[in-house]
């Protein structure tokens, strides 16, 4: 149930923002630039990573991304993950990249870097220490092989 919770009302959240920054586009007469194809590839391309990411925490972490329903019991290493601790954030990013760029929306250029500017908050400050809690020593050996926000490409 708490699986389910996350894949409705967290996506419903995200379209809800997605439409108020068109919103705001629309009332302030806002045009940023508009690039349809880029846009295009930018959002599939984080569609995948995005969705990667949720099938790896369901499958080998046996819960899902949500911080707060439905956390995960297993640490997940597997992936994109063994480069970068954070690449669930690249495909969101990527997505609303793309939607701005394919829109040609401004406003949506405003909510990436709302998103940026909450990550740096909350991913140091809440999910950090709560990963600490939960995982242990096996989390902060992989925070010191793993980068939180620049991937790293080689494997040692």
């Amino acid at each position: 149930m708490k699986a389910f919770f996350q894949f409705v009302w967290f996506p419903a959240l995200v379209v809800s923002l997605v439409f108020f920054w068109l919103w705001l586009d629309r009332r302030m007469g806002w045009r940023g630039p508009h690039y349809p194809t880029a846009g295009f590839l930018l959002v599939a391309g984080g569609s995948l990573l995005a969705g990667w990411c949720n099938l790896l925490f369901i499958d080998i972490g046996k819960g899902t991304a949500h911080p707060f329903t439905a956390k995960t019991r297993r640490l997940v290493i597997a992936g994109p993950y063994r480069y970068v601790r954070n690449p669930m954030m690249y495909g969101v990013g990527a997505i609303l990249t793309g939607l701005a760029l394919g829109l040609g929306s401004l406003g949506l250029w405003f909510g990436l870097a709302l998103f940026v500017l909450f990550l740096s908050l909350f991913v140091p400050y809440y999910e950090e220490p709560d990963m600490e809690r939960r995982f242990g020593e096996k989390y902060r050996q992989y925070c010191r092989r793993v980068p939180r926000w620049i991937p790293r490409l080689r494997r040692d």
